[in-house]
């Protein structure tokens, strides 16, 4: 891949951070004493920033701290689809059309980018472009606005010309669009005041394990899914802050933030979350779930939220950063206040006016396992739609919930016949038994576990199953009605 050219020395802007990297640069590592750079000369009320993101689930919910924060101001959105991303570009368009309709910000230009990273790039797994393609399981009205007829490349660069002041490229996703941006004009990145990232695992383990890939690796989804658009920005004299996984290591997805963001909704931002939150429930019950976007997007306008250092860092061939005396000046996060960004977010998300269209769940189904029966309540019944899902383990013991539905005409005397014989693991269901969504109590930790599950008009019933795959014990429990509306 063509790499960029150096960025020629900038006319009239000051970055007091980067003075201080040029006259500690042999001392490089040490607690830095200035915070990262977030606007450029003249300075503007507000700091105008382009968000560049691949749409994934964590990236929607910074999407929505920043474009309520009143120290921001959003001038462009840029799109980095699959490829480097974990979405496409009609699905990409199509999402963030929609929450800047539903957040009353339609005026909020977008574009999207190429979708060929080049050989060296790291693919997104399948399951998760999938989920991201099909907009995270919202239910999205044809996009009134296709957004930005030029590509994200120049419609980054023309939305850095127009800033009343030198933008921060808030950058969510790969670096695809940044660099492309900048080998279609070297200048523009002379005209970004910083470039601030989620991405990176510096003295951490990395998140990347796939095809023989493991965390010793070090490796970083955002800035693996293209080494070397991030090598070519590297060469770049932009100021460059990272939230890498060192600092968001530290700030686990809170298991109550859906109890949390209810008090305030239908806020917009607290609504869309809560609705991402129901539809993707592994974001909240996966392994190893961060806010990760999350944290970068809070830290552009709070980024004492965060522990700074400042150090000379060099990314590799396969998108690993590291220390090295060759690297050039990055100012990366290096621990987070729990406590503080969890508070912090969800102030952030309580901003504002309320969402254009608010998400109505169709109802909540409890189950509960006690070792002997598998039973449910759901108050107030169910409609099609979805549902928020809690099961309740008082067992002790590993177990979890899954809700299957039946079509007609077959019967759930027909489905609790036939689950034994499939492997739930490996095998596809037949196509007359619908799976709803579930919950899981892997480690009989007890207490509420929370979920969601997708429901149509029909016979639907609880399975408990209980121990660990692949020895499960099915129990399953009484059906239940979901009446058409």
């Amino acid at each position: 891949m063509q790499r960029m050219p150096p960025s020629r020395a900038r006319a009239g802007v000051v970055f007091v951070v980067v003075l201080a990297w040029l006259v500690g640069a042999c001392g490089a590592g040490t607690d830095a004493t200035e915070l990262p750079p977030v606007t450029g000369d003249p300075p503007t009320a507000r700091i105008p920033i382009i968000v560049d993101t691949d749409v994934d689930v964590s990236d929607m919910a910074a999407l929505a701290v920043l474009l309520r924060d009143p120290r921001v101001d959003v001038r462009a959105i840029t799109i980095a689809p699959t490829g480097t991303g974990v979405t496409n570009c009609a699905s990409g368009r199509q999402i963030v059309g929609y929450v800047l309709e539903e957040f009353g910000a339609a005026a909020i230009p977008f574009a999207c980018g190429r979708e060929d990273p080049g050989p060296d790039g790291q693919r997104f797994p399948d399951e998760w472009r999938l989920n991201a393609d099909e907009g995270w399981g919202m239910v999205m009205p044809p996009p009134s606005n296709t957004g930005a007829v030029e590509d994200a490349a120049t419609l980054l660069t023309r939305a850095v010309d127009a800033s009343p002041s030198s933008p921060t490229v808030v950058a969510l996703g790969p670096w695809t669009n940044l660099e492309d941006a900048v080998i279609a004009d070297p200048t523009v990145a002379d005209r970004i005041a910083a470039i601030h990232a989620m991405g990176g695992a510096i003295d951490v383990p990395g998140n990347v394990i796939v095809d023989g890939i493991t965390a010793d690796d070090g490796l970083e989804w955002n800035l693996a899914a293209d080494p070397s658009a991030v090598s070519a920005v590297f060469e770049t004299a932009t100021p460059i802050s990272l939230v890498p996984l060192d600092a968001t290591d530290d700030v686990p997805i809170p298991p109550d933030l859906p109890e949390r963001l209810t008090e305030h909704r239908p806020t917009a931002g607290a609504d869309l979350v809560f609705e991402l939150l129901a539809r993707v429930p592994t974001r909240l019950t996966g392994e190893g779930q961060q806010l990760w976007d999350e944290l970068a997007a809070l830290t552009v306008g709070s980024p004492d939220l965060v522990t700074w250092e400042d150090a000379l860092l060099l990314v590799d061939e396969t998108g690993r950063v590291s220390r090295q005396d060759a690297g050039r000046p990055v100012l990366f996060a290096t621990t987070a206040d729990r406590e503080a960004v969890e508070a912090a977010l969800v102030d952030a998300l309580a901003v504002g006016a309320d969402r254009v269209t608010p998400f109505e769940l169709a109802g909540q189904l409890t189950v509960r396992w006690d070792g002997a029966a598998c039973t449910f309540e759901m108050p107030g019944g169910l409609n099609p739609g979805l549902a928020a899902l809690t099961f309740e383990n008082t067992t002790g013991d590993p177990a979890a919930v899954q809700i299957f539905g039946v079509r007609e005409p077959h019967t759930w005397d027909e489905v609790v016949a036939a689950l034994p014989t499939v492997d739930l693991e490996t095998d596809a269901l037949p196509d007359w038994i619908i799976d709803a969504g579930g919950a899981s109590d892997e480690p009989g930790a007890g207490g509420s576990i929370t979920g969601s599950v997708s429901l149509e008009a029909g016979t639907y019933g609880p399975v408990c199953m209980v121990g660990v795959p692949p020895d499960l014990e099915l129990r399953a429990g009484q059906p239940f009605v979901v009446a058409a509306p």
